[in-house]
């Protein structure tokens, strides 16, 4: 499927930014490698709205393709998640009072809500994975099944409940994201505080944050598109703050007021993007895989998430890796989508040359590599030795 509307503003001018051709999808971590089975691929785009300036992702694989039972990402594996999550609890601490009532929806195995619930918050959260929420549920917190829309939240009894609702790393992974905002007016109290972190569609254009473009990853907002969106349908901005997230994130923080709609800033010349700044970036991560290659023979990679199994479709890279590490055991023992290469535990390796893959956690694994390895580098957003 191919969206033709922003799904934003629903406008059908839609400019292509760059087109990455077939790639997998970066949550699917296969049991065999792919000489045995061939990966799903589906048509990669970015694209961005000409009259709201929304970047976004076009074509759609099917739904039940990247949210199911089988799942593969849980954050509290991620101890840089884990830190921000608690440095997160406590900005909400400070914004409600200590009766108050939260939802999180796309609230993974969890995380924040336990850190919410321990400080005396009473939690709801939903879920589109069940293997993930059973994690939350088996941590005692109360988690329900489904796509967060208006419809769950009237059918599981949540209108009109709570002082906030949040969401981190998953607004970018929905659609009908003007359905999501309808739900989250719904679940609030009047004056109620809607809460969202996504990663900076501005960084990610400036830094050529490639890795970071797949399908799963439907919308990539800034500041203004998010703040565009929101005033559509009656949310005042409290706050935007800058976040290290992710590489570059933004935390919108914005009120539910009494009406239907609020005016929004007009769409500044500087928001289009009108080059492609990716494919010399690409070039260069695929032409430094191979010199480390040439240099040190096959090296390791570390942190099997989902950009880093698209940095190495999109630089071609699966014949110059040997093994990548990664601390989750969601991940460990399967393969990199579209390659041969496995995904390992880390359990004090050494060799002559690591790619921290996971480059937005690359100072706590530097850390844990030092000494270990010859060389040890990130190739995004820059070529750095660690």
């Amino acid at each position: 499927m191919r969206a033709t509307q922003c799904r934003s503003c629903g406008s059908e001018n839609l400019t292509l930014v760059y087109d990455f051709g077939p790639q997998p999808l970066a949550g699917q971590f296969p049991l065999v490698p792919e000489s045995q089975e061939t990966a799903k691929k589906f048509p990669l785009d970015l694209t961005q709205c000409d009259d709201c300036a929304l970047l976004q992702v076009t074509n759609l694989p099917p739904l039940e393709e990247i949210f199911h039972a089988d799942y593969r990402y849980s954050s509290s594996t991620v101890p840089d998640l884990v830190r921000h999550f608690d440095e997160y609890a406590g900005v909400i601490e400070e914004l409600l009072e200590p009766t108050a009532k939260v939802l999180e929806f796309g609230c993974n195995d969890g995380v924040l809500l336990d850190k919410l619930t321990r400080r005396g918050f009473a939690c709801v959260g939903v879920d589109a994975s069940d293997n993930v929420a059973d994690l939350a549920r088996e941590k005692g917190l109360d988690v329900r099944s489904g796509f967060f829309s208006p419809d769950l939240v009237e059918a599981e009894g949540l209108t009109g409940t709570f002082d906030l609702v949040t969401c981190s790393n998953v607004f970018a992974h929905i659609h009908d994201v003007g359905s999501a905002v309808i739900a989250a007016k719904q679940a609030l109290r009047d004056g109620g505080l809607f809460a969202i972190e996504v990663h900076d569609g501005r960084i990610l254009i400036e830094e050529a944050q490639f890795d970071t473009i797949y399908h799963e990853h439907l919308t990539y907002f800034t500041a203004s598109t998010i703040s565009r969106l929101l005033a559509r349908y009656g949310f005042d901005i409290v706050r935007i703050d800058n976040i290290p997230m992710h590489g570059g994130g933004i935390r919108c923080i914005s009120r539910l007021t009494t009406s239907d709609s609020l005016p929004a800033q007009p769409v500044q010349r500087d928001e289009l993007v009108a080059e492609d700044r990716f494919s010399g970036t690409i070039e260069r991560c695929a032409a430094q895989s191979e010199e480390l290659r040439d240099s040190y023979g096959k090296v390791d990679g570390y942190g099997a998430a989902g950009r880093s199994q698209m940095f190495v479709n999109m630089v071609g890279g699966g014949d110059a890796f040997r093994q990548v590490f990664d601390d989750s055991s969601f991940r460990q023992g399967r393969y990199i989508v579209g390659t041969d290469v496995p995904i390992n535990p880390y359990t004090g390796q050494s060799g002559s040359c690591c790619v921290i893959l996971a480059w937005n956690y690359a100072p706590t694994i530097a850390d844990k590599l030092r000494g270990k390895y010859e060389k040890i580098v990130t190739l995004l957003p820059e070529y750095r030795e660690w």
